[in-house]
């Protein structure tokens, strides 16, 4: 009887544990991400980002728009974020300026939107 309680509490164990894991999984994947290649480094604010691969989230606070762009080396930085009307493009892509020998995120286009992003200087 000892027995079968402790392989009853083993598999309720288990099982609870095996959900948690996939449940934090489904809330741990984002559908707001898109894969971006810096062809240069990027200056966002005071943090330059060296070229390579990245992924740049949505984020929402309040009414604000933010964007985190994250590198695969653990480089990482916010963009703030302003909605623009009347966009459409043809593909999903991110628009760059450069100032002098710095390049700055300028906007981002989403393919089948009428809407897009330009990303703030600050």
């Amino acid at each position: 009887m000892k027995n079968a309680f402790s392989r009853i509490s083993r598999t309720c164990a288990s099982l609870v544990m095996g959900g948690g894991l996939v449940a934090g999984a489904l809330f741990a994947a984002n559908y707001n991400e898109i894969d971006i290649t810096l062809p240069h480094p990027v200056a966002v604010g005071s943090t330059i980002l060296p070229s390579g691969h990245y992924v740049l989230v949505s984020q929402q606070m309040g009414d604000e728009d933010y964007f985190l762009v994250r590198g695969d080396h653990g480089n990482s930085a916010i963009l703030q974020a302003q909605p623009t009307e009347g966009v459409d493009a043809a593909k999903t892509q991110i628009l760059f300026t450069k100032d002098g020998d710095v390049w700055h995120f300028d906007r981002l286009e989403l393919a089948g939107e009428s809407a897009g992003y330009q990303f703030s200087t600050k």
